[in-house]
């Protein structure tokens, strides 16, 4: 289950103060219900660079980057590292439109499931 999603700005990986909140929710639901937290950090398609594979290693850079900035804010909420799952999908999931600026924008994100 879907439980959040947490924004980032153009090739970052920093959490802002709104974040903190969400992921301290997140972190609330597990130890209630128990679960493993599953995070999926992806990267826009605006990227430029020297060649396809520069582009491609950096798009998966920045998920890593994201999906481990999630992680450890989740760590230091006191969910334990047993119970999360990261993955980095770099930009192979667009789910807005890469045709527009906020599409582009809105795909810079990281989803944080709950799965039982």
């Amino acid at each position: 289950m879907q439980v959040a999603v947490i924004q980032f700005g153009r090739s970052s990986s920093g959490l802002g103060g709104n974040d903190y909140d969400v992921l301290a929710r997140v972190a609330e639901i597990q130890r209630r219900n128990g679960g493993t937290v599953r995070v999926v950090a992806h990267a826009d398609q605006d990227a430029y660079g020297a060649s396809s594979a520069q582009i491609e290693r950096g798009n998966f850079d920045v998920s890593r980057r994201r999906a481990l900035a999630v992680v450890q804010q989740l760590r230091a909420l006191g969910v334990p590292r047993d119970r999360i799952i990261a993955e980095a999908a770099s930009d192979d999931e667009p789910i807005y439109q890469t045709s527009t600026a906020r599409g582009i924008a809105a795909n810079r994100r990281a989803e944080v499931f709950i799965d039982f």
